[in-house]
């Protein structure tokens, strides 16, 4: 991320030279197929299952069906038909409540033309619902405060999410109102009131939030100490090896106590006498409600030398799952896109990053998994990131999907670890394939996550999607800013050469491609993004880095400052062409207001960080520290040749090199081929 130290500094600067002539007439895009949604109908054995058939006495047919998937999976795993022929199991509309995550294993494969295929039953007027929630019923409403019991709700669990009648409800916080919470400031253990605030009936139950530039961190209180809230360790130890503005100087809010009840539409949950309390937020007492207490849903989990491969899931809502790990003494420190810090041993940094984190789990997650399908699903009020494609993740295909209120990111590609970055080939993240989604309001719970991550991979296709209302980038893509590649270069301000390690050869980002994408309404909470972010070598050569085509990137919140397509510390070896950005004004830096306790104030004015507020930042392109090795070809920008860059690093005062640009100036959409509009987005 591009780390903003010299910020008494504003300046900006284009660097290249326009190579060629305006093209007046561009190819045709390479488009991908968009495939079916439909339901298989082509199988040689069909299994049906229902709410209301029978584990027990049901033989799995269309009139006597299985009451779960669960015994379908069982039937198929011990038949003889597995791997022979397809098999379709119909799964009738309704909810499915999971006691436990679906797990799949190597022993419930398909194989190439006869793959397993689970799937809405044809013509079912419900949606097959895979919930991980427990419904609420029997509230007791008076004066707008409902309250109901939860007698099931598993002992030691504290779920982060509840939702009403269809919608996410808000756990009861502070501070509603501002950037910075105006009645707590810093100190060395925590936060200690600096005006009249409610005496917190359960300390140990809330949490404190931090929101800065392109970060979001959530700590836990671990008591109160004579009015001082104390916080949970090692969160807060390793929020403070980072420098400020990046660690929990900044207190955005306090979450979850009975205490912030006061706006309508917020809950909260007292796990001790299992109560739930929720403020209604339209008169009308709820008429459903879910609390998500399973953190996964579905699991496919194959071993290196065994993955599981060849199946498919259609027409499926995977819905109501939480993450819990933030309510621990690790809480959520994020370094950055949803990789946070786990454990103890840290050391203090100048540069914003450490070198081991951990990435947010997937509520649906593969691992080892091979040409599994997940074709025109819903994923919605999900409490981590909705699907992940982990370790040893390979030509699978995420195709016509809907994703909408998820926690974190919606689709998450790869990892950030050194097993990630140079695996060996059965644990490589290749071949994968995410187009013709629809992915909406993301990262709800964490800021700092994009809508589509992509970690350490090679041979991606994200093509036709659109990404709209996120907090931060639309996309982003690598990891290490240089300081996990061959070179070891310092893509950030403070870094020196190799300061991660020396690495012998290249890391496996590779033919990774970004196409025909429609982004809108991206960087809504945070700033310092864009909507393609990319960091690292995205490759080694220009013939096999990224490309970037086709993308249109709109209506990014008007005064996030950030760069709409942003190459940030070391990346390299990225074509971009033929990509659009309407409507981007550029915005300003954001510290939050000035005059509170735990604003940043100093005797110097660059510490003086609320101050700059006015100063501003970004351009259509640019980047902190790339190494270079960028191609800016055709592309309509309303600033054509502007590469915005704000960052310095004594060890590369020469960088980036090999930076061409020739774009094409545009006041509005008249000015873009038609062409380039219709194929953007799903098809």
């Amino acid at each position: 991320m591009s780390l903003f130290f010299a910020l008494s500094v504003r300046w900006r600067f284009a660097r290249g030279v326009i190579l060629a002539a305006l093209v007046l007439a561009l190819p045709t895009l390479q488009g991908c197929n968009s495939g079916s949604e439909s339901a298989v109908s082509d199988a040689c054995m069909t299994y049906w299952v229902s709410p209301t058939g029978s584990d027990d006495t049901g033989d799995g047919s269309a009139a006597h069906p299985f009451a779960s998937i669960q015994k379908a999976q069982a039937t198929i795993r011990d038949g003889g038909l597995r791997g022979q022929c397809k098999i379709a199991v119909n799964i009738a509309g309704g909810v499915y409540h999971l006691k436990a995550p679906l797990v799949f294993g190597p022993g419930d494969s398909g194989a190439k033309g006869a793959e397993i295929v689970y799937q809405a039953a044809p013509n079912s007027t419900q949606p097959v619902v895979l919930s991980g929630g427990l419904d609420i019923h029997d509230f007791q409403c008076s004066g707008g405060r409902c309250v109901a019991q939860v007698p099931d709700l598993p002992a030691g669990i504290l779920p982060r999410q509840f939702y009403v009648d269809d919608h996410r409800a808000i756990r009861a916080r502070s501070n509603t109102s501002s950037a910075i919470n105006p009645d707590y400031g810093w100190v060395a253990a925590g936060y200690k009131p600096v005006h009249s605030v409610p005496t917190l009936t359960h300390p140990e139950l809330v949490e404190a939030v931090s929101t800065t530039q392109w970060k979001m961190m959530r700590c836990p209180v671990a008591r109160d100490d004579g009015g001082t809230l104390v916080m949970a360790q090692p969160c807060w130890d390793n929020g403070k090896t980072f420098p400020a503005p990046w660690n929990f100087y900044q207190l955005s809010w306090l979450e979850n106590a009975p205490e912030f009840l006061t706006d309508p539409n917020m809950w909260y949950l007292d796990p001790y006498t299992k109560t739930l309390t929720y403020l209604m937020a339209s008169g009308t007492p709820p008429q459903t409600a879910t609390l998500p207490v399973l953190e996964s849903l579905l699991q496919i989990k194959g071993a290196s030398a065994a993955p599981v491969a060849y199946l498919q899931f259609r027409n499926l809502e995977f819905a109501y799952a939480t993450w819990l790990q933030p309510n621990s003494g690790d809480g959520y420190m994020s370094d950055q896109s949803g990789n946070r810090l786990i454990g103890s041993g840290y050391q203090k940094n100048l540069i914003g990053h450490q070198p081991v984190t951990y990435a947010t789990p997937g509520n649906v997650s593969l691992r080892y998994a091979q040409h599994i399908d997940f074709i025109g699903n819903t994923f919605k009020h999900l409490g981590g990131v909705a699907l992940s494609l982990d370790t040893g993740s390979q030509n699978n295909t995420i195709r016509g999907n809907r994703f909408t209120d998820i926690s974190s990111s919606a689709v998450q590609i790869g990892g950030v670890s050194a097993q990630d970055a140079r695996p060996d080939a059965a644990a490589a993240n290749s071949g994968n394939v995410v187009e013709n989604n629809t992915i909406a309001y993301t990262g709800v719970d964490y800021w700092d996550t994009a809508g589509i991550y992509v970690g350490f991979a090679k041979d991606t296709v994200i093509a036709h999607n659109a990404i709209s209302h996120v907090p931060w980038s639309g996309l982003a893509i690598g990891w290490g800013w240089g300081l996990f590649d061959q070179s070891g270069y310092p893509g950030l301000p403070h870094a020196t050469p190799g300061m991660w390690g020396a690495h012998a050869t290249p890391t496996i980002m590779s033919n990774n491609r970004i196409v025909a994408n429609r982004f809108s309404h991206f960087l809504e909470k945070l700033w310092d993004g864009g909507a393609i972010y990319t960091n690292g070598a995205q490759g080694t050569s220009m013939g096999n880095g990224l490309l970037i085509q086709g993308n249109v990137a709109e209506s990014k919140r008007p005064g996030a400052g950030g760069n709409i397509f942003y190459t940030d510390g070391g990346s390299q070896f990225i074509t971009l062409t033929q990509n659009v950005t309407l409507n981007d004004p550029t915005g300003t830096v954001d510290f939050g207001a000035c005059g509170y306790p735990t604003s940043f104030e100093g005797p110097l004015l660059t510490e003086d960080l609320c101050l700059l507020n006015w100063v501003p930042y970004g351009a259509d392109m640019g980047g902190c520290l790339p190494v270079g090795d960028l191609k800016f070809s055709n592309n309509y920008f309303s600033d054509p040749t502007t590469f915005y860059a704000i960052c310095h690093n004594r060890y590369d005062p020469p960088k980036p090199v090999n930076v061409s640009i020739a774009n094409i100036g545009i006041t509005s959409a008249a000015d873009v081929p038609s062409y380039i509009l219709d194929n953007a987005g799903p098809q």
